[in-house]
C-alpha cells in the first residue's frame, strides 16, 4: 500500500469512528429520555390506581347500602301484607 491509499483509509476509518461516536451519543440521549417518559408514566398509573382504588370502595359501599335498604324495604312491604292477610 502506497501512502495516499494509507492516508485515505486512515480518513475513512476516523470519519467512521467519529460516525459511530455520534450515533453512540444519540443512542444514550434518546435512552434516558425514554427512561424519563416510562418513569412519568409509571407515575401516573399509580395515581390513577389509587383512584381507580377508592372509585372501587365508593362502589362497594354504595351497593351494601343499596342491599341493606333493599332487605329492609322488602322486609317491610312482606310486612304489610302479611298485615292484611
Amino acid at each position: 500500500m502506497n501512502r495516499i491509499e494509507v492516508d485515505t483509509w486512515r480518513v475513512g476509518v476516523e470519519s467512521r469512528l467519529e460516525e459511530l461516536t455520534v450515533m453512540g451519543a444519540k443512542q444514550n440521549s434518546e435512552l434516558a429520555h425514554i427512561k424519563e417518559s416510562v418513569d412519568e408514566i409509571k407515575t401516573i398509573v399509580k395515581e390513577q390506581n389509587g383512584r381507580v382504588r377508592w372509585l372501587e370502595q365508593q362502589n362497594s359501599a354504595m351497593k351494601a347500602v343499596g342491599s341493606v335498604l333493599a332487605v329492609v324495604f322488602s322486609g317491610f312491604i312482606g310486612w304489610l301484607f302479611k298485615i292484611r292477610s
